[in-house]
């Protein structure tokens, strides 16, 4: 085990083991920018309806809070538990629909909670921190074959414009950027985890993908009036679509805070 990696996967398989908390309000991740590393954009497909599931976001947790600059940590809430007595505020069908797209991607029929992707193209369950270790691992050792760099420009209350160059990226692949919210507590009180704090990090509150048509271009991301600018990112990955059933790898990925763009 490489020593860039070797912090990463004490404190994921501590949490792993053991159920401990994260830090809740620590900060994230921080962007490559022009890091020359490998990227790892690790999602994590979890409800706070899904008693199997704080496992697993205690491992995004402490990812979230590595020292691993290349490591992008993103909480995706899917709304499929939602039926089973408590309405999980962060879940969309949006992020339903893409568990459902990697599925397809995978050549799988089914989805589940929860479920753990690391660069589109390695899925386990989220709260095997053994798998997570080695799938970072090995996206770490993988020069990103995109860069991307990040202009935000805000375009009214809740809406900001990202201008991106995505150095490399093919024509047709996909740029994708999420919105996400770095801390936030809930108190459930139904459901199978009724009772339970959840802690939750970089929690995904909007997501927005595009083709992309050229190296350079710009897009409008619609922002929940709810999302507190001073604790939000803005993470921007490229990833290719599937036809083989090996996924939608990730190309490269990038970060910049929300606050005052």
């Amino acid at each position: 085990m490489n020593a860039r990696i070797s912090a990463v996967a004490v404190v994921v398989l501590v949490a792993a083991r053991t159920g401990s908390p994260p830090v809740g309000e620590a900060r994230a991740d921080e962007p490559t920018g022009g890091n020359a590393s490998g990227v790892a954009v690790v999602e994590l497909f979890t409800s706070e309806g899904c008693s199997s599931c704080p496992p697993a976001d205690n491992v995004l947790s402490n990812l979230a809070q590595s020292s691993d600059r290349g490591i992008y940590a993103l909480a995706f809430h899917v709304d499929y538990w939602d039926e089973l007595g408590w309405h999980d505020r962060f879940a969309s069908p949006d992020n339903t629909a893409r568990q459902q797209a990697y599925a397809h991607a995978f050549g799988r029929r089914d989805v589940y909670t929860p479920q753990m992707i690391v660069d589109g193209t390695e899925q386990f369950t989220g709260s095997d921190g053994d798998r997570a270790v080695a799938a970072i691992t090995r996206a770490l050792s993988r020069p990103p074959s995109v860069r991307i760099s990040l202009r935000l420009r805000s375009t009214g209350p809740d809406a900001v414009r990202v201008s991106y160059e995505a150095r490399g990226a093919p024509i047709g692949s996909m740029f994708n950027v999420a919105a996400i919210e770095r801390a936030v507590s809930v108190s459930v009180r139904a459901g199978e985890n009724a009772g339970r704090t959840l802690r939750h990090v970089n929690v995904v509150r909007a997501f927005l993908t595009t083709r992309v048509t050229s190296e350079a271009g710009s897009i409008v991301i619609e922002l929940p009036p709810s999302l507190p600018r001073k604790g939000a990112d803005l993470v921007a990955y490229v990833q290719l679509t599937s036809v083989d059933g090996s996924g939608m790898p990730v190309l490269g990925a990038t970060r910049s805070p929300l606050a005052d763009p």
